[in-house]
């Protein structure tokens, strides 16, 4: 097994003292960092994981630039083992040694002043502070590859889709579909095009799949994520509670996401876990409606879906509400049914019951009221890095592990949708409603829309 050439080692070195530059990162947060078990955690995350591929080196690419008027998120995976938040950067783990590069674009003094600095950018001392000791430019990354790869290795990559915050990886993978149907699109989207540039540059190289590894690793929450989900939980549960406390109608869709917002992001939160659905009459019954510009007329059932991103960590919350805070007849009969069925599912979720027995607890109340046919299989997904967190709900249910229960009834004829939905976390003795702090029992409900003064235009 080769070792990584020592003339790159000493060109990161002279490259870095010859900056001379001390420097505070742009995008990467040392208080993510550290709430997170800080550099040892990130370090811990790379030795595990070197543990079980054995063989050969691990590429992962961060994100390849800046997103439209939002903030900066990293790829979650190459996230998940760094820490680091760097367009452009790139790691490569030599497996059998545990031992890491990062790779970074070279900032001029320019950019470094616009947009501050990268990891690259820093001083030894700095870069040390956040677990690195290696770090080389962007554009020798295939000098060293040329060394390493020559002749026949293993080669770990994500072949698999990436996933992002409100998308699993899947659902990233049917984005990319709709670029190759496209007879404009790109033929090469996201991460496909370092793939297909390795492949060719590197043809020795045995390309191997790590995405079933990472996806087990991230499945299991450190207890560092788990203190870090919990806060997300009351964050993300409070900002549902307010909006709904400040509905009344005649309301925009939009003014209810926005007192929501205004909570999370005054609690410190990042970002979103997902744009919000607030969705009302004719939209209704679009289970992902994001536009979120109609007027909510008195009487008009609501579905309220939202929650931040704190700490590269994500929630999923969802209530169902009268405008007016009063279910009628038919909304009240199908609202306690939803919510029984989803207490049905909770009460199953512990350390030696499986999720296909969660689930058919709560089947077994939609049967008996005439809508078993209505029910999709766990009606649920795990929730961490992504809310839509990589694998399905199945099997064993396992301590540490982060889910939701969401089972959706809905009548199209009537324009009526409902859906209790919260974030559960799996104990050793149970569960834990982390988005316990916004109510779901109808009459708390009803009480709660509209019970804060509104405040004078």
């Amino acid at each position: 097994m080769k070792s990584f050439p020592r003339a790159l080692l000493f060109l990161a070195a002279w490259l870095l003292l010859a900056s001379g530059l001390s420097a505070v990162a742009q995008y990467t947060d040392p208080v993510v960092i550290a709430d997170l078990g800080g550099k040892e955690e990130f370090f811990g995350r790379r030795q595990e994981l070197a543990k079980q591929l054995k063989t050969g080196y691990l590429i992962l690419f961060a994100r390849g630039g800046l997103p439209e008027a939002d903030h900066y998120r990293e790829d979650n995976d190459f996230f998940y083992y760094t820490g680091l938040a760097d367009p452009g950067a790139v790691l490569v783990m030599d497996v059998a040694r545990g031992t890491s590069i990062i790779f970074e674009p070279q900032q001029t003094a320019r950019v470094k002043q616009v947009y501050g600095s990268n990891l690259l950018s820093m001083t030894p001392d700095e870069q040390q502070k956040l677990g690195y000791t290696t770090v080389l430019p962007l554009n020798v990354l295939d000098t060293q590859l040329a060394s390493l790869l020559a002749q026949e290795t293993d080669l770990w990559l994500r072949l698999t889709y990436p996933d992002k915050a409100d998308g699993a990886r899947f659902e990233v993978g049917r984005d990319y579909a709709s670029q190759y149907e496209n007879p404009y699109g790109d033929p090469t989207p996201g991460d496909r095009a370092a793939l297909k540039k390795l492949a060719e540059r590197y043809p020795a190289a045995h390309a191997k799949d790590a995405t079933s590894f990472i996806d087990a690793m991230r499945n299991i929450k450190t207890q560092q994520e788990i203190a870090v989900l919990r806060r997300n939980g009351r964050l993300s549960a409070e900002g549902i509670r307010q909006a709904i406390a400040h509905a009344k109608p005649p309301m925009y869709e939009y003014q209810i996401e926005a007192r929501a917002d205004y909570v999370f992001r005054d609690g410190g939160a990042q970002g979103w876990a997902y744009p919000a659905i607030v969705s009302s009459a004719g939209n209704i019954n679009t289970w992902h409606y994001f536009n979120d510009r109609r007027e909510i007329q008195a009487n008009e059932l609501v579905v309220f879906d939202f929650a931040a991103d704190l700490d590269h960590m994500t929630m999923d919350i969802t209530r169902t509400f009268n405008i007016s805070g009063k279910f009628t007849a038919a909304q009240a009969k199908w609202y306690a049914i939803d919510l029984e069925s989803q207490k049905a599912v909770i009460a199953m979720l512990k350390p030696g019951n499986s999720y296909e027995q969660a689930s058919d607890a709560g089947k077994a109340v939609f049967e008996k009221n005439g809508e078993g046919k209505q029910w999709p299989g766990f009606p649920g997904h795990f929730v961490g890095l992504a809310t839509h967190d990589g694998l399905l709900p199945k099997g064993p249910i396992k301590a540490g592990q982060v889910v939701t229960v969401e089972p959706i009834l809905e009548f199209r004829d009537q324009q009526m949708h409902f859906r209790v939905e919260d974030t559960i976390l799996i104990t050793e003795h149970g569960r834990e409603i982390l988005s316990s702090g916004v109510p779901k029992e109808m009459t708390e409900v009803e009480q709660l829309v509209g019970s804060e003064k509104q405040t004078p235009r």
